[in-house]
């Protein structure tokens, strides 16, 4: 990792630092996921840059406006903070059944591209390039996307996502408390955070919150998850 003078938590290094080729993490929510993942790819923009290549990366996040959020405050914000000058681009992406979804793209410097859009079967058939499903949990048909996505991960492309918990019901339940060693596997809930320096006051926010059941899924990451997948996933944790 070439990462400049960005401030980092414990939990944010071991996350980049991590450069399996499957990674897959479940996070706290306001614990800087998204802003981490796009630092990762930057970063390997970086070093392809060092390196005399070029690197694509695809963001496929659950809406436009998260798509748009990830470029503006993710890659925009690192590629200024190594200084890499960058060319922006926006243009329509047209679904097989009609559907319109507004494509954004960076060129940085080697023409490394990152590519970030909504995602949906279409868009993630559309590329072969590394991923980066953001909040991969919230994706509607996120079976049918991770279907579309196998020819780009058959061809040797890297894989990180990152999300909150939603309950069973998505692939990423299924990824994160599988039962393999193909999976680098993270796992920061609020208490780990907090422990590796994020300035929050736990007890503060809760109270705030004043609703159990959502502070266990959004905070303690664990509302919908049995124990036995609990004890799954944090057996099965590689930093």
């Amino acid at each position: 990792m070439t990462t400049p003078a960005v401030p980092l938590y414990a939990y944010q290094k071991r996350w980049i630092e991590d450069q399996s080729r499957f990674k897959i993490a479940m996070f706290s929510r306001q614990c800087g996921k998204t802003f981490t993942t796009t630092l990762d790819i930057v970063d390997d923009c970086y070093r392809a840059w060092a390196a005399k290549r070029r690197v694509r990366w695809v963001i496929l996040s659950r809406g436009e406006r998260q798509a748009a959020e990830a470029m503006r405050e993710g890659v925009k914000l690192h590629a200024k903070s190594y200084g890499m000058a960058i060319d922006e681009v926006s243009r329509d992406f047209v679904a097989q059944d009609g559907t319109i979804y507004k494509e954004l793209e960076i060129t940085l410097p080697r023409g490394s591209r990152v590519i970030a859009l909504p995602a949906n079967p279409d868009t993630a058939r559309g590329y072969s390039a590394n991923i980066f499903l953001d909040e991969f949990a919230r994706h509607q048909n996120s079976r049918q996307i991770w279907g579309a996505l196998f020819p780009v991960l058959s061809a040797g492309h890297r894989i990180a996502i990152a999300s909150t918990p939603n309950g069973k019901g998505n692939k990423f339940y299924e990824l994160m408390t599988g039962d393999d060693r193909v999976w680098s596997r993270h796992r920061i809930d609020i208490h780990q955070a907090v422990a590796d320096g994020l300035p929050y006051n736990i007890e503060e926010l809760k109270a705030g919150l004043g609703d159990e059941d959502l502070w266990d899924q959004e905070s303690r990451l664990i509302h919908g998850w049995s124990a036995d997948a609990e004890r799954s996933v944090s057996n099965s944790l590689i930093f």
